[in-house]
């Protein structure tokens, strides 16, 4: 028994050495050592309070496990990160204030080496309520539009939240978009908490109750004005022989009251169809003017009067004819051509009722001798309104020609 505990310490340092070396061994061959980030979650959040900073991210963790183990962790299952927000100090609210992170590990062949960040910062605010009026704020009126006040089925909501934030909530504003067209609003709108000077404040951490108003506003086009000239609508023909000279109307001019949309397509105004078939003298009209639905006539009546002259109509005609000589006496007249171009012009009425053989040129012949000769060619007798524009040709070529002597009769014989 001496003998055994002789020298008793130097045995047990010896016995404790073998026994580290031994257990650095076996763990330095199946123990590793990884590292993994994992959410901080908050717990114990004081009655009444508002997180500010409610992301708090992540804790970078350094862990050992057995090899097997590696590759297979994942930080939700493995680990809890937290922290514990009963010790935020409520009475220096809101101010910032910096609270220890714990992290755990939840499987006990998992340690945790270390983490970071070991703290962090949080601010908590005191939940608070208050109620604030409703604004509409309608933008910019399309133009060509007006409105009237808007109605909404709210004068105040509540907006609730963070003290502090809630102190700088001014108002809500209900934004409104107009539809150019011109049809009345009447729709609910979502309500936006903003601050003094209408900028947006507390957007995700103000609860607002009503969150949806509805707005009703009355919309009515603004109507303008456009001078336009008026145009008779004349329909029909005149009798045959007369032709439309001249149109007049009273007023010449109208002005137009409408929506713009509608004025700017208006380049002039016409009257109700005006027949003038058949007419073969001056006529008035009192016109209505057509206008398009939605338009009216200012300072006017809707009502024009319209003056049309009619008379006989001008054209031309061409009729070729035969050359009659004229006051040869007992010589004989011979043209040198059958027939002539002869242009007239009138009434288209007298022209149609012409023929050819009411149109003879006559060459006179008188007191010329024997011979050839060129006359101008004249034409009489022509109808009222009816006038000469030319003889195709101007000259007619003729011969004279003196009748034959008749031979003597013979003596007779005894």
């Amino acid at each position: 028994m001496g003998l055994l505990l002789r020298n008793w310490h130097l045995k047990l340092s010896a016995l404790l050495l073998a026994t580290v070396l031994y257990t650095g061994i076996v763990f330095s061959g199946a123990f590793d050592v990884d590292d993994i980030e994992v959410r901080i979650e908050q717990v114990n959040q004081p009655a009444n309070s508002y997180v500010l900073n409610a992301d708090l991210g992540f804790v970078q963790v350094r862990y050992q496990a057995a090899q097997e183990l590696l590759g297979t962790v994942v930080a939700e299952a493995a680990f809890v990160a937290r922290v514990d927000l009963s010790t935020y100090d409520m009475d220096d609210a809101p101010a910032p204030q910096v609270l220890d992170v714990e992290v755990r590990s939840l499987n006990e062949d998992i340690e945790v080496i270390s983490f970071e960040p070991a703290t962090v910062r949080i601010e908590i605010d005191q939940r608070d309520q208050q109620m604030v009026p409703v604004e509409v704020d309608v933008g910019t009126v399309p133009d060509g539009l007006e409105v009237d006040s808007p109605e909404a089925s709210e004068d105040e909501v509540q907006v609730r939240g963070p003290a502090s934030i809630v102190a700088q909530v001014d108002r809500v504003v209900a934004l409104v978009t107009l539809d150019a067209s011109g049809i009345d609003f009447d729709r609910p709108v979502t309500v936006v908490p903003v601050d003094i000077e209408g900028q947006p404040i507390g957007v995700g951490l103000i609860e607002v109750d009503p969150q949806t108003i509805s707005v009703r506003i009355d919309v009515q086009a603004v109507e303008e004005t456009r001078t336009v000239p008026v145009r008779p609508d004349i329909t029909g023909t005149p009798a045959p022989g007369f032709a439309l000279e001249a149109l007049s109307v009273d007023p010449t001019l109208v002005t137009l009251r409408g929506l713009p949309s509608v004025l700017a397509g208006i380049a002039e105004v016409v009257t109700e169809p005006l027949s003038i078939a058949d007419a073969s003298s001056d006529e008035a009209f009192e016109a209505e003017l057509v206008l398009p639905d939605g338009v009216v006539i200012i300072d006017a009546e809707d009502v024009v009067t319209v003056g049309v002259t009619i008379g006989p109509s001008v054209s031309s005609r061409t009729f070729n004819v035969g050359v009659s000589c004229q006051n040869a006496g007992a010589n004989a007249c011979l043209p040198g051509i059958e027939q002539v171009a002869l242009t007239l012009s009138g009434p288209g009425e007298a022209l149609a009722s012409l023929t050819a053989g009411d149109l003879t040129p006559i060459v006179d012949a008188a007191g010329l001798a024997p011979g050839s000769y060129t006359l101008t060619p004249v034409i009489a007798g022509l109808p009222e309104g009816v006038e000469l524009i030319g003889i195709s040709p101007g000259g007619i070529p003729i011969t004279i020609v003196a009748p034959a002597t008749p031979e003597p009769e013979p003596t007779p014989e005894p």
